[in-house]
């Protein structure tokens, strides 16, 4: 129930609708602009390589949506937080439901909502590229990424998991930050940095997001393990701050 109230405030809010609709968007925007490169006489590309994730042709809706991850989930699901906190309606939450239920409650709904959202957006593209690009053979020649493309629909799948799973994870984190903090103006800079700093490195961690690159999700593995751990160790903290500090 505590979920579906939410979800009710999500479909009413326009802002975090558009941020929905966002999501959706970007990976269409990627077979618009994939298209249009046919039209211009490219070759039609590999199913198994159009996928939005594993998308060859650099048209900045796959860069525009990772780079800013963390955004798009500050607005869906953390920015409620920071809201309840200055209007005063935490107060009559957490009267209802306690402290560790009304924090469990929140973390649950960042990690639920952006997994399934980001789930949802992926696999309509996923589906959407093996119909449209049925019949593509353009490949890159490389013997690695032609290797891995033996099962090419499995990895995609089993990265689109990947990827919802780490958008649940950063979401989580978001919304711990802002129950943390309750102040826009510190929150999404902070969320965005802790985001930023292992996306910049050599082995960044947007490189683990996508397959068929040249490094494998094992070279990348402190990088996620990374992104997992600072996320987590700022939901602790935030419950140590919510459960033993936090005043009605």
């Amino acid at each position: 129930m505590e979920l579906q109230y939410y979800f009710k405030r999500i479909i009413n809010s326009k802002i975090k609708l558009g941020v929905i609709l966002l999501i959706f968007l970007l990976p269409i925007i990627d077979i618009i602009f994939m298209l249009k490169d046919i039209h211009m006489g490219g070759s039609v590309i590999a199913p198994d390589l159009a996928s939005f994730l594993s998308s060859t042709l650099f048209n900045g809706a796959q860069i525009f949506f990772l780079w800013y991850l963390p955004i798009y989930f500050l607005i869906l699901t953390a920015d409620d937080c920071i809201e309840d906190y200055h209007t005063g309606y935490k107060n009559i939450l957490v009267s209802k439901f306690g402290k560790k239920k009304y924090f469990a409650i929140n973390i649950l709904k960042g990690f639920i909502f952006a997994f399934v959202a980001v789930f949802l957006s992926f696999i309509l593209n996923l589906i959407m590229t093996n119909i449209i690009f049925s019949g593509g053979t353009y490949y890159l020649e490389n013997e690695n990424i032609l290797e891995l493309l033996q099962n090419g629909l499995i990895i995609n799948i089993a990265y689109i998991l990947f990827v919802s799973f780490l958008s649940g994870i950063v979401s989580m984190g978001a919304v711990a930050v802002s129950m943390f903090l309750h102040n826009r103006y510190i929150v999404y800079p902070i969320v965005f940095i802790l985001w930023y700093i292992p996306s910049s490195g050599t082995k960044s961690i947007i490189l683990a997001m996508q397959p068929f690159t040249e490094y494998s999700i094992i070279e990348l593995l402190p990088t996620v393990l990374l992104v997992i751990g600072i996320n987590i160790a700022a939901v602790i903290s935030s419950y140590v701050k919510v459960i033993k500090y936090d005043k009605i």
